[in-house]
């Protein structure tokens, strides 16, 4: 078998430039990995599996040297070529130098877009891409939304803009208040904020014939869009299996594949079940901060892949959630720090009468954190709400606010702490806060108020903890008193005359009474017998107008029950 030799050993100087080296002598066979692996037969080691070539050649593992032999004799080298020696000393070298990660973009980029291998979002790039397409003849507006942290900005960068042509992109923190130039598709991304809306509308409603406008708009700022008439993409939370592809595919184009077990190890910690079809709205943010903790560890370390002692090093989710909400809060001024504890106070619920349960997550209304405010309160209360959900700490819905995980209720010890020490006042803080969103879902109806004992403990909690409630929510304990003093208004009055009423048959039934005893005859005999009929006699019979006599076993309507009970201890008629 002639020699096919196109890989230099000489030029190998750690593990990836072996890999590389390799890959040059495979190519230079021509043949698959399947048929290189049975050639190996003809160096005397038993047949090597043709994924275990393949990892040889593509870095993903370190041959040793005697099967390093059996891939040169499968690349055509012969067994006394003085070469193999020099392959051998290429071995040595790649296993004692440290893996580095080969330059491009970073696998796992964090709280940023993706910038590279977009994993699991195929069929949802394919649908945004057909759109623009359809809409460019008579031209329109594509919105392509979610909430916060659900991948909207990957989607677009990494999925949606290669596959396009002819595009232009506005960054975030110019004025994008008008189309630019001539391209057939523009890109606007990252419209988190209500006042780009209002700049923008006025541009994504008049877009001529043959241009798109591609929209990447956070989900809790969408309704600002008004009735603009527009194609809209929203961006699913992914499932189980999506997420297990946020994890290994990844590194694997990076030539870094990811040990087994990693993934089913990360989506534990998030709590997402296997074959599950969808995740909590956090789960794909965190694991992305997650990983690229991992990533930068094992890049520091060195090694042929990212390994689970990589992961749990560099503390997996829990480490990242702590490191990402810490570091938020302390880049906030003193004055926005004091807006989060009881904000995020009102983002947890404790099930169970006695508050013994764990804490979970509560979902509120955004509204009502700014409503009755002045504008410079609501500023900063908006300002310190924006900085956590760009950590990736809150997600921001359509109207809403929740944590991203309740992982970060145990994960971030200053909020564990804080819930700890409201243990007290969190029942009726919960009461207050579930109350205040029923009365605004339903209209404010009066029926969704507080009143009695819970309104009593509600407004005890509000006197002796002023600035512990927003302005929303002392309007809601003022109208809970409105209807509770309205309602006991009425019950007086409703007493009032059902007294007069009972009064007034009281004195009927004395009148009655007293007529009926003038109206029976005395007795003669002066024995209160019974009355006699004519001459004094006794009556054998029934007079005129007498009733007739009870037949003996009968009860009638004016019969009363015996108070002597039977065998069974029931009362007897």
């Amino acid at each position: 078998m002639p020699p096919q030799q196109a890989g230099d050993p000489d030029a190998v100087a750690d593990r990836s430039g072996l890999a590389e080296q390799l890959g040059r002598m495979k190519d230079a066979t021509g043949l698959s990995f399947r048929a290189l692996a049975k050639r190996t037969q003809e160096s005397g080691v038993p047949l090597l599996p043709f994924t275990t070539f393949r990892d040889y050649v593509q870095g993903r593992s370190l041959p040793s040297p005697v099967r390093l032999d059996a891939l040169l004799t499968a690349f055509g080298v012969a067994t006394d070529d003085p070469v193999r020696e020099r392959w051998r000393a290429a071995l040595r070298r790649a296993a004692v130098a440290p893996a580095k990660p080969p330059p491009g973009p970073h696998p796992y980029p964090g709280a940023a877009p993706v910038q590279g291998v977009l994993p699991g979002r195929a069929p949802l790039v394919a649908e945004v891409v057909g759109r623009v397409r359809a809409a460019r003849t008579a031209g329109g507006v594509v919105v392509v939304t979610g909430p916060s942290g659900a991948g909207t900005s990957s989607l677009l960068h990494a999925g949606a803009l290669p596959a396009l042509d002819d595009v232009v992109t506005l960054p975030p923190g110019t004025a994008r208040t008008a189309l630019p130039g001539t391209a057939g598709t523009v890109l606007v991304d990252d419209v988190h904020r209500a006042a780009e809306v209002a700049a923008l509308r006025d541009a994504l409603g008049a877009v001529p014939p043959g241009r798109v406008v591609l929209l990447g708009i956070r989900e809790d700022v969408l309704p600002g869009l008004g009735g603009l008439r527009a194609d809209l993409v929203r961006v699913p939370a992914m499932s189980a299996g999506q997420l297990r592809d946020v994890v290994t595919v990844p590194a694997l184009a990076a030539g870094f594949p990811t040990a087994d077990g990693l993934a089913e190890l990360a989506l534990g910690e998030l709590e997402v079940p296997p074959g599950a079809a969808s995740s909590p709205p956090g789960a794909l943010p965190l694991l992305a901060l997650a990983l690229a903790a991992t990533w930068e560890r094992a890049a520091a370390v060195g090694g042929p892949g990212i390994t689970i002692a990589h992961y749990c090093e560099a503390g997996g989710v829990y480490g990242a959630v702590e490191r990402a909400a810490e570091a938020a809060y302390a880049a906030l001024p003193p004055s926005r720090q004091a807006l989060v504890r009881p904000l995020l106070l009102r983002l947890v619920r404790v099930p169970g009468p006695a508050g013994v349960a764990d804490p979970v997550r509560r979902r509120i209304r955004r509204f009502g954190l700014t409503h009755g405010l002045d504008a410079g309160a609501a500023a900063e209360t908006d300002a310190a709400v924006d900085a956590l959900v760009a950590a990736r700490i809150l997600v921001a819905g359509e109207g809403t606010l929740e944590l991203a995980h309740d992982i970060v209720l145990r994960a971030w010890p200053r909020l564990a702490g804080w819930v700890r020490d409201d243990r007290e006042l969190r029942p009726v803080r919960g009461t207050v806060t579930d109350g205040v969103r029923i009365w605004h879902d339903s209209g404010q109806e009066e029926g969704t108020l507080l009143r009695g004992r819970v309104l009593a403990e509600a407004e005890a909690f509000a006197a002796a903890e002023p600035d512990e409630l927003y302005p929303l929510e002392h309007e809601f304990l003022a109208a809970s008193r409105r209807r509770e003093d309205a309602a006991g208004s009425g019950r007086t009055r409703r007493l009032q005359v059902a007294i007069a009423v009972l009064a007034v048959l009281l004195v009927v039934a004395v009148a009655a009474t007293a007529y009926a005893l003038t109206r029976v005859p005395a007795d003669p005999s002066g024995h209160g017998g019974a009355p006699t009929g004519t001459g004094g006699v006794l009556a054998a019979g029934p007079e005129a107008g007498a009733p007739p006599p009870r037949p003996s076993g009968t009860m009638t309507a004016c019969a009363t029950p015996s108070t002597s009970p039977t065998s069974s201890g029931t009362p007897r008629w």
